[in-house]
């Protein structure tokens, strides 16, 4: 599962990384979403998250850098494919401080002939302690995916989490430039519990909105929600983990997502420093 400061454990390219949709398909080919090329939307993204960095307090700039490197089995998110079912090197640095701000990039590469950056992720957060047992955490996220998947995303994010045991988050999912210009919601539930040995199981459950084209010339949206799900085994030791989980999304779905739907086995070695 990915841990990314208490955002659910979805296994997207922040898979173990902290920065937390085939080739661009023709108009015809079933998609949930369809994607667009960096131009001033990605420019400002991210000169709003430089902006956001320099407005923090200097007092609150004094953080602590960390990064996590990692293999994997495939890219995946909510259940969806970002890459097809090959190996992927993950990296990621993140920038953490003691009032709470958090700033991260990461990325992803498929290890397959011809090799290419599959997913890039820039992310700024909030975390606040509720209680001795909740913390609170705000986030925004912008997701270019350039593998399987092809779009330019963005996701406003709010987690609540107990203990680090239990995350439940609220989030919104928009897609930059796409038709149907709406704000995809989406829910996610995980737990991460230990068993001794510095072994943990860990799942999640969770359900989001998709929007699938079709028709052409005239492209139209066969819009839903879908449920996905993981389960699995973690094994921890000191900076490395092993992780192997079963990946699902409900079948009723499956016939409009089929062409995306991830391996129903997800591998990830990984090591934080």
């Amino acid at each position: 599962m990915t841990r990314d400061g208490g955002n659910p454990a979805r296994h997207r390219l922040r898979t173990h990384s902290e920065p937390w949709w085939e080739n661009i398909p023709r108009r015809q080919r079933k998609r949930p979403v369809r994607g667009v090329p960096f131009g001033p939307t990605v420019r400002a993204f991210w000169v709003a998250t430089l902006a956001a960095g320099l407005l923090v307090p200097v007092q609150a700039r004094a953080g602590q850098l960390s990064g996590t490197v990692s293999l994997a089995s495939q890219l995946v998110d909510r259940g969806l494919a970002i890459t097809s079912a090959t190996p992927a090197l993950q990296g990621g640095v993140a920038w953490t401080s003691s009032s709470g701000w958090s700033l991260g990039l990461s990325g992803g590469v498929e290890l397959r002939p011809p090799a290419h950056v599959a997913e890039s992720v820039a992310r700024v957060a909030r975390t606040w302690t509720v209680s001795e047992n909740w913390r609170m955490q705000v986030d925004m996220v912008y997701y270019h995916y350039a593998g399987r998947l092809h779009a330019n995303v963005y996701e406003p994010g709010v987690y609540w989490v107990y203990r680090d045991v239990l995350t439940f988050g609220l989030s919104g999912v928009y897609v930059a430039s796409a038709d149907e210009h709406r704000l995809h919601p989406a829910a996610d539930l995980n737990f991460h519990w230990p068993v001794g040995g510095g072994l943990f199981i860990s799942g999640g459950l969770g359900i989001a909105r998709y929007a699938v084209p079709y028709g052409y010339p005239d492209e139209r949206y066969h819009m839903g929600y879908y449920r996905y799900g993981q389960a699995g085994l973690l094994w921890s030791h000191g900076a490395w983990q092993v992780e192997l989980d079963r990946v699902a999304i409900d079948p009723g779905s499956r016939r409009y997502l089929r062409s995306v739907a991830a391996s129903p086995w997800l591998v990830i070695l990984s090591r934080s420093f």
